[in-house]
Parts: structure tokens; sequence; C-alpha cells
């Protein structure tokens, strides 16, 4: 099989790289339908689903080290064949695709809705969709580096504002927990549940574990849970302790309410800074699924080099971002009506990880010929 891209990302960068995807579309975009639907409760939605999520990282892991030396596009042309492997990726590339597309448009409207409301979206979006197809171009290498480093300040950042927002926070708001029923928090552990299906991207990476002393598979997804499930609740806790329930539900964008209120020192508008880091947490996650999805369309016709596709079809993708949704309301209701079914990618990657587990000729791949090569032997 002709490779398009072998470069592999070391067992820790899967940690900060992940942790972008993840953290936008809840810190976000996702903040706002909770809080709509279960108000105080969104936590425990979040926190819940995460506990039930728990064995979605655990089949990651798996998948990771078992598929290793190809990605989940080639190895459905190995398993099905060329012309049904092929018909069988296409949900795969457009879930890709999807995503990547709500991404670069919820970015571009907060920052036209918040900070520049006088600039055209569509200027803000060729802005950051130029600078993303950049970093694609560059490789998955280059997308990893900068993550390690963005997140590194992001944590700091997180725990810095939480900080300076300490005194303002009451959390008796949070009670009575379940005023309402369990079952306002329903629709909040499906669609956290669904958040994980966005996973399924790293299927499109090599991820490697360096040496004997590199991090295992198992601990570097354990450690992305563990500091996902304390970033993801206090999200939804925040603004209901800072603002009152209902309040809070009026809110576009709850974490930017928050830290606006924080002056320090000579800097009265601290959500500048808070800018900074929602926009270049965006421009990783959506650097991250454009890559995946660019990489995924070259295999599918069986290219040379991805980087021509990451051109072109980011040209479809700044096109799609500002014909797709003609206001805020289109692309809430998109994400109320449609992001649950990640639920479906979350399925698959459950069953392909039992898949690879009862079938180890599973992790095999065949080359051009039909030959099998061993992914152990990849490795080496």
């Amino acid at each position: 099989m002709k490779k398009t891209e072998n470069t592999p990302i070391a067992t820790r960068q899967v940690f900060f790289i992940t942790t972008s995807l993840l953290v936008i579309i809840g810190h976000f975009f996702l903040i706002k339908l909770f809080l709509e639907w279960s108000g105080r409760d969104a936590w425990l939605g979040m926190t819940i689903g995460f506990l039930l999520g728990f064995i979605i990282f655990l089949a990651m892991a798996k998948l990771n080290e078992k598929l290793y030396g190809y990605t989940i596009v080639e190895h459905f042309f190995s398993w099905c064949g060329p012309w049904f492997g092929r018909l069988l990726t296409i949900p795969i590339i457009l879930y890709y695709f999807i995503l990547s597309l709500i991404t670069l448009y919820g970015l571009s409207i907060f920052i036209n809705s918040v900070f520049l409301r006088d600039h055209p979206l569509w200027l803000i979006s060729i802005v950051f969709s130029v600078s993303v197809f950049y970093m694609v171009h560059q490789g998955i290498e280059v997308i990893a580096r900068v993550a390690e480093w963005i997140i590194i300040i992001n944590i700091l950042s997180g725990l810095s504002i939480s900080f300076l927002l300490r005194d303002k926070k009451d959390y008796s708001q949070l009670l009575p927990i379940l005023e309402n029923g369990f079952n306002p928090i329903i629709p909040v552990i499906i669609f956290t549940i669904a958040v994980f299906g966005e996973m399924l991207v790293l299927l499109m990476l090599n991820v490697r574990k360096e040496s004997e002393k590199s991090i295992s598979y198992i601990k570097v997804y354990i450690i992305l849970f563990i500091a996902n499930l304390i970033i993801f609740p206090s999200t939804a806790s925040g603004p209901v302790a800072i603002f009152g329930e209902e309040q809070a539900k009026q809110l576009t964008y709850p974490v930017e309410s928050m830290v606006r209120l924080i002056s320090f020192g000579f800097i009265e508008r601290f959500d500048i800074y808070g800018l900074s880091i929602m926009s270049v947490s965006a421009f990783l996650r959506i650097a991250l699924l454009h890559y995946g999805t660019s990489l995924a369309i070259s295999q599918w016709f069986n290219l040379k080099d991805y980087r021509y596709v990451n051109w072109l079809l980011g040209g479809l993708l700044f096109y799609a971002s500002i014909r797709t949704f003609d206001h805020i309301v289109d692309f809430y209701n998109f994400l109320r009506d449609y992001y649950f079914y990640g639920i479906i990618s979350v399925i698959f990657i459950l069953l392909l990880s039992v898949a690879v587990m009862i079938f180890p000729k599973l992790t095999s791949s065949q080359d051009i010929n039909g030959e099998f090569i061993n992914s152990s032997e990849v490795k080496k």
C-alpha cells in the first residue's frame, strides 16, 4: 500500500493534542446547551458522562497500540478490500470534515460576535483557515509539538483564572442537586459521551511508544481521562456559582463571561487573554481534524502526498464555514439536533477494540499484494 504519511508521534503527545480536541467543544460550544438543559445540574451530567465514558479511553489506548503502523482508512482497505473499504470509510471522512466545519465556524463567530464586531465573518474565517492549513502542511509532528506548549500554558491559565475568581463563586447556588429529577441531565450525559467519539481522529495517527521508559498507551489515556474529568464539570459549575442558574442559562459564552469579570493590575480586559488561549486551542483542534480528513482523502484516492488535498479541501472547508450557518442560532440548533450522533463513533470505537482483541489477525495490515505485515513488526 502506498504510504502518504508515516510520521509517528510519541505516546505523551496524545495527552496534549487530545486535550485541545476535547476541551474546545465542551468549554465553548456545548456548555451553552448543557446549561439550558439541566441548569445547575449540568456539572453532574458531565461527570456521569465522563465516568461512563472511561471505557472509551481504554479502548482508544488499545487501538492506538494494536493498529500502529497504518491509519484506520488503510486498515479498512486491508480488511474489506479496496472498494468496499473505501465505501465504509466515507462516513468517517465526513465525520472528520463536519467536526472541522463546526469548529472553524464556532471560533470565527465567537471572535466576530464578542471581540471584532466590525469585521466581516469571512475575513476572520479566512485568516484562521490559512494559518491552520499551513500548519497542517507542515505535518502532524509540528501540530503535536505546538500542542505540548499550548496545553501546558492553558492548564496554568485555567488554574490562575479559577484562583482569581474564587471570591466571586457561591457554590451554594449549585444546590439542591437534582431538584427537577434525573431526566434533565440525560441529554448532557449523552452529549458528553458523544464528545469522546471525536477521538476517532486519533486512529489517523501513528502513536509510538519511543522506548521502554516512555509512558505507556494505557497510562497516557488514563491521565487524559483524569485531567479532562476535572476540566469539564468545572466549566458548568463555575458560571452557575458566579451568575446563578437563570442568568447562566442566558449566556452564549459562559466561560468568556466569567473571564471578563477578572481585572488584574492594569489589565482591565482579561478576557482578551482568554481569547488568545481559546483561539490557539481551537486552532490546534481544527488542525488535527483537518489533518485527519486530508490524510484520509489522500489515502482514499491513493495519492502520494496529502498536502495537495490539504489546500484543496481547505478551500471547501472555508467556503462551507461561511455558507452553512446563517446565524449563531442555526449553529446551536445544528449541535442540538445532530451532535449526539457522535455516539455512533463511540460504538464503533468500542466494537473495533473488541474485534482487535478477539481477532489478532486484524492487527496485521496487508500490502498492495495482499501480504500481511504484523503491526508489531512495523513498530520495530
